[in-house]
């Protein structure tokens, strides 16, 4: 695609939503009947898009690290090896002690048992396209989808051969080729990919392969079945963190504890992928899965802590099934109604080793050996009244169970194993219930109610402690307002609050366990702004305010009560420039930024008081320019002024306590070659 049919990253995600209406309550024109299953855009909420022109021509560390483009979500890189970033939505931090938000893969859960979304096995090249679904009224999942999901879409069908190479700072290569062809009957997708980078900081040394084969045989309009396999292998040092002033004074270093940290990573999937139509109007999709995120770690934080190694070996296998009836008769209100079962099994393995200079120095001081059954259904049913109106109302229970046997030393005793069953949840209801009103063409107004779910993870789902924990219940709602009424300009704005009942996560300590920082609230607006004046030029923005409270966070911690969340940005803010200066060149600015956060829960620390730390605003500039058909070339360079500033800070309370830094990149280029062949 030449740069001229090119737009922003906001642009390119209202574009593509128009293909998908029912969220903005657009209308457009559709040849023939919609079949299959509901998606993203049937969600009467906060959706967005990231289309795959936007996504391929960045440099991205860290695939999670494509989402900075999209609206109301936040991004924290932690450099630290195989563990590098995590996302943030509505409110919930990215430290990776809550679980709150649901990654799919082409249909397919991808998250650690600890909740953590992993996307580290797909390039920016492959991917088709990236949508985002923020709040509680999503039926679809259950399961880590406290927040919202992200569902990432790769290419399966076409006829095309594109090989990429990118290269440009701290000695950054990847080149990735991908190789598609399709018959009447039969489509091939093949892809591979390397990545290998010094980064910025010394002992930072990164190298990732990854390769996907997907097939997809069609025999009929009614009948389609594939086949995805995919695999990864990532290697990784990791240059540990940083004092806040050695993260100004020299942000390249990395402590000498660190010296051997790092970790190795292995990602294996293969997934099985059915649609069929029935009968006229009723479809139904079937996937099935299996798939493993093995990873070894070592980490040092501390000079006064022993090197430990962290095992973890995550097997997931699992089935979704989706029935789906839409009407045909137009005298039927525009009946939509889906059925949904999902079920997942986690076999888990978790480890902590003590090593010096990654050799094992002793038996594991923490040995966990868990399994999860998830197992959830939903039914959800749509229809238009009158023209102007539709209504959707959904209800999703989901049941869990399960046994692990965890190793156990109390003080002065010897280590045994002790074996505990899950704890016992329930049955846990989530009804849903949304109405879309569009008044005239292009201009819609919404509103919804949902309700989720957040449990223990790891060790912390288990009855372990004396008294059970229920299942956290987050109640939300959003109300909204699209308009698209004239084409040069589209415009979203939303407020929204959800609120949990008993929010639970991980101590950050070292021992699994959890705590109960009770009820809790988050609530904000997000205003979303696209002009296109001229064929030429496009200008986008999107900025998001949070707020956030701790409620009732209990007696321990009642100290807290009526303080912020810790590390929840104050607000996010991105947005762009999008120039055509010549027919097939694209001149591009983006900045995202975000604001100051507390650290810990307590709103205090030593070093900072009571003053907020972590804002920052990082502008990238890029052009991407046509030589021929078949051959393009980019350049982009990141952090155009050179900004010092943390993409992570984290805050430990133990060993030599402190607010510990990752520094941000500092200037950098990189430069893009394309050949279609």
């Amino acid at each position: 695609m030449t740069p001229r049919a090119r737009t922003s990253g906001l642009a390119t995600a209202l574009a593509a939503l128009l293909s998908t209406a029912a969220a903005a309550g657009e209308e457009i024109l559709v040849i023939g009947q919609r079949i299959g299953p509901l998606d993203s855009a049937d969600v009467v909420a906060s959706v967005d898009v990231l289309g795959a022109e936007e996504l391929q021509k960045q440099s991205a560390a860290e695939p999670l690290e494509l989402l900075r483009r999209a609206p109301a979500v936040t991004i924290e890189s932690f450099n630290q090896g195989i563990i590098n970033a995590d996302v943030g939505l509505r409110g919930f931090n990215t430290q990776g002690d809550v679980a709150h938000t649901k990654l799919l893969i082409d249909g397919i859960p991808s998250n650690h048992h600890v909740g953590l979304p992993d996307m580290k096995a797909v390039f920016p090249l492959e991917i088709e396209r990236m949508e985002v679904v923020k709040g509680t009224n999503d039926p679809r999942y259950g399961l880590n989808n406290v927040a919202g999901n992200i569902h990432v879409i790769t290419r399966k069908t076409g006829n095309e051969r594109i090989a990429r190479l990118l290269t440009g700072s701290f000695w950054t290569v990847e080149p990735q080729v991908l190789v598609a062809s399709e018959s009447d009957t039969l489509s091939q997708t093949y892809f591979a990919g390397y990545r290998g980078s010094d980064n910025r900081r010394d002992h930072a040394r990164t190298d990732k392969v990854a390769g996907s084969a997907k097939w997809f045989y069609e025999p009929s309009r009614e009948l389609r079945v594939g086949l995805i396999l995919r695999g990864m292998l990532l290697d990784a040092d990791a240059p540990g963190y940083l004092s806040a002033e050695d993260a100004r004074s020299r942000p390249t270093a990395s402590p000498a504890q660190s010296a051997t940290d790092g970790g190795r990573q292995t990602t294996l999937h293969a997934s099985v992928h059915l649609d069929h139509e029935l009968t006229r109007g009723l479809s139904w999709q079937l996937k099935g899965y299996g798939q493993a995120f093995l990873r070894d770690r070592w980490v040092k934080f501390d000079p006064d802590l022993d090197q430990q190694l962290r095992i973890e070996d995550d097997r997931q296998y699992g089935a979704i099934s989706v029935l789906t009836y839409r009407t045909r008769d137009p005298r039927a209100l525009d009946l939509t109604v889906e059925w949904g079962v999902d079920y997942q099994l986690q076999d888990n393995r978790y480890q902590r080793i003590p090593t010096v200079a990654r050799e094992r120095r002793g038996p594991a001081f923490r040995d966990e050996d868990f399994m999860l059954h998830a197992a959830g259904s939903y039914v959800q049913a749509s229809a238009s009244p009158i023209k102007p109106i539709k209504l959707v109302a959904a209800l999703r229970a989901d049941r869990l169970a399960g046994a692990g046997s965890f190793l156990e030393q109390p003080g002065g005793e010897a280590a045994r194993r002790v074996d505990y069953d899950l704890n016992d949840y329930g049955f846990i209801w989530q009804p849903k219930a949304s109405v879309m009103v569009t008044p005239v063409k292009g201009q819609s107004l919404y509103a919804n109610y949902g309700r989720t779910f957040q449990i223990g993870t790891g060790k912390g789902a288990y009855a372990v402690q004396g008294t059970p924990l229920d299942p956290s219940i987050n109640d939300g709602w959003e109300i909204g307002y699209r308009s698209s009424v004239f084409p040069w300009i589209t415009s979203h704005l939303a407020f929204w609050e959800q609120r949990a009942s008993g929010e639970v996560r991980d101590k950050g300590d070292g021992s699994g366990d959890l705590e109960n920082v009770g009820e809790t609230v988050r609530r904000g607006f997000d205003v979303e702004l696209t002009l296109r004046p001229y064929d030429f030029l496009s200008v986008w923005g999107a900025f998001s305010r949070t707020f956030s409270e701790q409620v009732e966070p209990g007696p321990a911690l009642a100290a807290n009560k009526g303080k912020e969340l810790n590390h929840v940005p104050s607000f996010s803010a991105k947005g762009g420039i999008d120039v055509h200066p010549a027919r097939d060149l694209l001149v591009s600015l983006f900045f995202h930024a975000q604001g100051d956060y507390h650290l810990n829960k307590e709103n205090f620390t030593p070093e900072q008081g009571a003053r907020k730390v972590g804002d920052y605003v990082v502008v990238n500039a890029s052009a991407a320019y046509d030589v021929t058909e078949a051959i393009s070339v980019g350049a982009e360079v990141s952090n155009l002024l050179d900004q010092s500033y943390d993409t992570s800070i984290w805050y430990k309370d133990f060993g030599a306590t402190g607010a510990q830094h990752n520094p941000g990149n500092a200037r950098s280029a990189y430069v893009t070659g394309t050949l279609s062949f």
